[in-house]
């Protein structure tokens, strides 16, 4: 009579053995979820344009006209030496405005390894502004000609252009910072603009630096950008 009672006894251990497999696999398979789609997304306040005094007053000129773009760009490093290091959740050209906003954004992990590349004895901090970050647009000084458009070349003009205006935010797993660019201007000749981030205490720019993100080229289609009815209400308030 023993013998029924074990085997029952081993199929039961081999139920519960399964079913906490199952709820492993679901476990990870839920955790990945909320990693990707709900810990990835950026905080509400990094959502959108932020209302300041150059886009209120584009705003207050073209109303419903006023004109901003985007492109499809590469949006995170992807170098044998800052592979995922730094990236932007949002990169818009407010033309009418002469600005453009960026959401910079880089993860915990970043940290750590940027500590690990210069040498530095503890992780750098989050939620500070660690990284020095601008603007690079590259003009052709001879437009009639593509072909001397190389790296180097003097008929390549390099104007770099510091931020005027940032807000830090943070998640669980990101740092976000919003860059606001004023005396944006894009014209016939300007090739690619791109965002370029150094180690804020060791900023030389004639070095390469940690991190570079295109953020526009002249060959890349203009996607246009609509107001939203909140960022519409954020530029009434902003005006009152």
């Amino acid at each position: 009579m023993s013998k029924p009672r074990k085997s029952y006894a081993l199929w039961i251990s081999g139920y519960l053995l399964r079913l906490l497999a199952s709820l492993l696999v679901v476990a990870v398979c839920l955790f990945m979820i909320w990693r990707v789609f709900i810990s990835s997304n950026p905080p509400s306040g990094m959502k959108g344009l932020s209302p300041n005094p150059q886009l209120y007053a584009a705003y207050e000129a073209k109303g419903e006209a006023l004109y901003a773009f985007t492109q499809e760009q590469g949006t995170v490093t992807r170098g044998d030496n800052n592979a995922g290091y730094f990236g932007y959740t949002m990169a818009t050209f407010i033309p009418d405005a002469k600005q453009l906003q960026v959401v910079f954004r880089y993860n915990n992990s970043t940290l750590e390894s940027v500590a690990e590349d210069l040498g530095l004895a503890e992780k750098l901090p989050k939620g500070e502004e660690i990284f020095d970050v601008t603007v690079v647009k590259i003009t052709d000084l001879t437009p009639e000609s593509k072909e001397d458009n190389v790296d180097g070349s003097e008929n390549l003009q390099k104007t770099r252009i510091a931020p005027t205006a940032k807000e830090i935010d943070t998640t669980l797993l990101y740092t976000y910072i919003r860059y606001t660019f004023d005396e944006i201007v894009i014209g016939e000749a300007d090739i690619t603009v791109f965002l370029d981030v150094y180690y804020k205490e060791a900023i030389n720019y004639d070095e390469t630096a940690m991190g570079t993100l295109r953020l526009y080229h002249a060959e890349s289609p203009k996607l246009t950008v609509e107001l939203s009815s909140k960022e519409k209400k954020a530029l009434a308030a902003f005006g009152q």
